[in-house]
C-alpha cells in the first residue's frame, strides 16, 4: 500500500458538491503527493465521481444520517448530458454505468450510501435529462456493435417506481472498481440497486467490512478479488412474477489466472419474498466464489443455491460453500462442501489470508 501522509481534510457540507472537494484532492496530490480525507454531511449527493486520487478516504460524518450518493445512468439509453460517450455496457461507459468508479489504489469509504436509481426510480437530474434509446441514437456504431434491443420509454415524473419493474431492468451499477483499484477498503458503507451494484476488473482488490449490499440480478459481479465480510446482503426483489436474485457472478480473470475470486464471510441474507434467490450464477465457469458461515432468513434460498445460466450449464468447480445455514444440502454435485475452513490449495477462509 502507498506510503502516504494525511495533509488536506475538507467538509462537504448538504447542498454543496464533492466533485468539487475531489478537484482540491487531485491538485493537493499532484503537487505533494499526500492523501486527502473528505467529510460528508448527512444529505443526498445527485453526482457521478470518479476516485481517481490515491489514498482518498470518504467519511460519513453522523450515524443520524446518511450521506448518499446517487447518479441515473443505465444501459440501454443515450442521454444527452453523456455528450458523444457511447453507452454501451463494460469498460466503453464507466464499467456498467458506476455512479462512482474507482480507478486508484488504497480508497477508503466508511458511512456512505452509494446508490445507482436507475433501476429504482426516477431522480429529479434524470428527469432533467433528455435521452434516446441507443437502439436509436446517433453514434458512430458499426453495424456490429449497433445495440438491437429496444428499451421501453423511461416516465419522467420525479420519483416514479414504474422503473423498477422488470420491463425496465437494465445494466447500472452503484460503485465500481478498474484494474488499478487495488486495496480498497469500505466499512458500514450501502450499495444498492437492482441489476449491478458492486462491480470489479481482474487486478482489483476490495475488502466490504459490514454494511448493506441491496441488488437482484448478479449484482456484485466481476472478476475482482472480493471480500464481504459481515455484511447484510438483501435481494431487492419484488413479487413480481419471474422476479428472482442471484447475488453473485463471479469470473476470477481467465481460466488459468492465479488471483482470487470472491470469499463471502459471516454474511446474512434477506429477501422481502422468500424461494427466489440464488448465492450464485458463475460469469465464467472458472470463476472462484466461496460461501462461509452463511446465514439467512427462514426459506429465502432456492434449494440448490447455485446456478449455471451464464455458463450455458457448464459446471463451475471453484465453487465453495463452509458451514451453511442449512449445511449445504441440495447442493449441485460440481459445489464443494468444504470440511474445514480452507480450499483445497491451503487458503484458510478469513479476510485476512483472501486479501494476502
Amino acid at each position: 500500500m502507498l506510503a502516504l501522509l494525511f495533509s488536506l481534510v475538507l467538509h462537504v457540507a448538504s447542498g454543496e458538491s464533492i466533485n468539487a472537494a475531489l478537484d482540491s484532492a487531485r491538485a493537493v496530490f499532484a503537487a505533494k503527493g499526500e492523501r486527502t480525507t473528505i467529510y460528508i454531511a448527512p444529505g443526498t449527493y445527485q453526482e457521478e465521481l470518479t476516485i481517481d486520487v490515491p489514498g482518498l478516504q470518504l467519511k460519513g460524518t453522523s450515524k443520524k444520517g446518511p450521506a448518499k450518493i446517487t447518479w441515473y445512468y443505465g444501459h440501454g439509453y443515450q442521454y444527452r448530458s453523456m455528450g458523444n460517450v457511447p453507452n454501451y455496457g463494460g469498460s466503453r461507459t464507466r464499467r456498467w454505468n458506476a455512479s462512482v468508479l474507482v480507478t486508484a489504489p488504497d480508497f477508503y469509504a466508511e458511512n456512505i450510501i452509494f446508490e445507482n436509481s436507475f433501476n429504482l426510480y426516477v431522480s429529479e437530474k434524470e428527469a432533467q435529462d433528455s435521452l434516446v434509446d441507443i437502439s436509436q441514437s446517433d453514434m458512430p456504431w458499426t453495424e456490429k456493435e449497433r445495440p438491437k434491443k429496444v428499451m421501453p420509454t423511461r416516465p419522467k415524473e420525479v420519483g416514479s417506481t414504474e422503473v423498477a419493474k422488470r420491463a425496465y431492468r437494465e445494466r447500472a451499477a452503484a460503485i465500481s472498481f478498474t484494474e488499478t483499484a487495488q486495496h480498497a477498503h469500505l466499512k458500514n458503507c450501502t450499495a444498492i440497486g437492482k441489476q449491478d451494484v458492486l462491480y470489479g476488473d481482474q487486478g482489483a482488490s476490495i475488502w466490504w467490512e459490514g454494511g448493506v449490499l441491496s441488488g437482484a440480478v448478479d449484482f456484485i459481479f466481476g472478476a475482482m478479488t472480493l471480500v464481504v465480510d459481515r455484511a447484510t446482503i438483501i435481494a431487492n426483489i419484488t413479487d413480481e412474477k419471474g422476479d428472482k436474485c442471484y447475488i453473485s457472478a463471479g469470473r476470477s480473470g481467465s481460466e488459468d489466472s492465479i488471483a482470487r475470486g470472491m470469499l463471502f464471510y459471516k454474511c446474512h441474507i434477506q429477501s422481502p419474498v422468500p424461494g427466489r434467490v440464488w448465492l450464485a450464477r458463475p460469469w465464467r465457469w472458472w470463476g472462484e466464489t466461496v460461501w462461509a458461515y452463511t446465514t439467512w432468513d427462514e426459506g429465502v434460498l432456492v434449494p440448490e443455491a447455485w446456478h449455471t445460466g451464464l455458463t450455458k450449464g457448464k459446471e463451475c468447480p471453484n465453487s465453495y460453500e463452509y458451514r451453511s445455514q442449512d449445511a449445504s444440502k441440495n447442493r449441485p454435485a460440481w459445489v464443494t462442501i468444504l470440511s474445514k475452513p480452507q480450499l483445497p490449495d491451503g487458503t484458510k477462509l478469513t479476510p485476512k489470508a483472501w486479501l494476502k
